[in-house]
């Protein structure tokens, strides 16, 4: 096979005509199509809009399509990476697939490695480089291409037990935010900083103790007061619309 060209293999004259007629850059002879390398988007496009089933790929070691959906993950929630075969990539190919990272790393590392064995480069080249080219569900977290398994792991599991909370604690200072300092500074989910300073002061019965004075919490100036608690005790992050997180400093 042309190393600049891909052939594929399918069930029927029809199936392959079906997909040809969507593209502008292939040849077809009978249930066979081929078609240069850089065109492979398109023509996943292609057998995807017309309905047939995945074609053979003439060179593949089985002449089987991946079948990702063995293991690709399948929880919407769950935060997860697309890991692509770099090979693949560099050749003009869209190899990869959805890696559930809430498992264990070596669980991460052997989807990877699986993802990898199944290649459409394989049969020409070691392909054992991949790297990250897309992520979700990690609140907001930003994950690098080629980010450790190990980490992507403990994130993982903390997020899933945290949630967002702990992504704004991450992205605020990440070089000291494992989950004993996140649960060491974190003070809670609030409307805002003066409702947390009301929440506090509640608490302690400073409230109670105005009321019992005949004074009413509405004179209080709890901007001031939270502006003052904000500087050296305590910081924020604003998640959304009345809603904040908020941290102890020390």
């Amino acid at each position: 096979m042309n190393l600049f060209s891909n052939t594929l293999i399918f069930k029927s004259e029809l199936e392959a005509q079906l997909v040809a007629e969507q593209l502008y850059n292939c040849h077809l002879e009978g249930n066979v199509l081929t078609f240069p390398r850089h065109e492979q988007q398109a023509v996943d496009l292609a057998i995807s809009l017309a309905g047939v089933d995945f074609p053979l790929v003439e060179g593949a070691s089985c002449l089987l399509p991946f079948p990702k959906r063995e293991r690709e993950c399948l929880d919407d929630d769950a935060p997860q990476i697309y890991v692509a075969c770099l090979s693949a990539y560099n050749n003009g190919f869209l190899h990869g697939m959805w890696i559930d990272c809430t498992q264990e790393a070596d669980e991460i590392q052997e989807d990877i490695e699986w993802m990898l064995s199944w290649s459409p480069c394989r049969n020409y080249e070691a392909c054992e480089e991949w790297a990250i080219h897309d992520f979700q569900n990690w609140h907001g977290i930003h994950l690098d291409e080629c980010e450790s398994i190990e980490k992507l792991a403990e994130l993982a599991q903390i997020l899933s037990e945290h949630g967002e909370a702990y992504a704004a604690y991450y992205e605020y200072d990440s070089t000291d935010a494992n989950v004993e300092n996140f649960q060491e500074h974190y003070w809670g989910e609030y409307k805002s900083e003066e409702d947390f300073v009301y929440d506090q002061l509640e608490k302690q019965g400073f409230i109670e103790k105005l009321e019992e004075m005949g004074v009413s919490s509405i004179y209080i100036n709890w901007e001031a007061i939270a502006r003052d608690w904000f500087i050296d005790s305590y910081y924020s992050v604003e998640e959304s619309y009345n809603k904040v997180y908020v941290f102890s400093r020390h």
